[in-house]
């Protein structure tokens, strides 16, 4: 029998929670912001998608997906292309800012692995992800929901 680290059954939990608050919010007669995206994707696309917005719940506590709601980290709309500690809503750390990182795919898989390592000095409390698919599945679904009117259509 394997045992498993305290760290393993944290993270478990957590991506379990994160699946059931998702589950229930969208199947409580609640309309899914990501609809339009989804009817986009092959099963697999959509499946990485969903798996994705899964690993995402944590950072809903401090950034915001429209660029409507202040929050303690800066809107994530319009992330990829923009230099890192350039938003007009939000003030930056310094290391953010000196950093003049363009944000992309891979610059995004680096920091978000292991944010204080990649930009010591930075204020963002996340201690990263480390398994490489779940940072996989949250980058594709940051790369679409991310684009400024990527959920414009479903307004209602």
């Amino acid at each position: 029998m394997r045992v498993f680290s305290n760290r393993w059954r944290w993270t478990s939990s957590i991506w379990i929670a994160a699946a059931l608050s998702i589950g229930s919010l969208f199947g409580a007669g609640c309309s899914d912001p990501d609809r339009e995206i989804l009817a986009s994707f092959d099963s697999v696309e959509e499946a990485r998608f969903r798996r994705g917005r899964a690993v995402a719940v944590p950072c809903w506590t401090c950034h915001d997906l429209a660029g409507t709601v202040k929050k303690v980290g800066p809107s994530l709309l319009g992330l990829f292309g923009r230099r890192s500690g350039m938003t007009s809503d939000y003030a930056a750390s310094p290391a953010l800012i000196s950093a003049s990182i363009v944000w992309d795919e891979r610059t995004l898989a680096a920091f978000l692995s292991d944010p204080s390592r990649f930009v010591p000095g930075n204020r963002m409390v996340s201690p990263g992800i480390r398994d490489a698919g779940a940072l996989s599945d949250l980058l594709f679904y940051l790369g679409h929901v991310t684009r400024p009117g990527a959920r414009d259509a479903q307004v209602e």
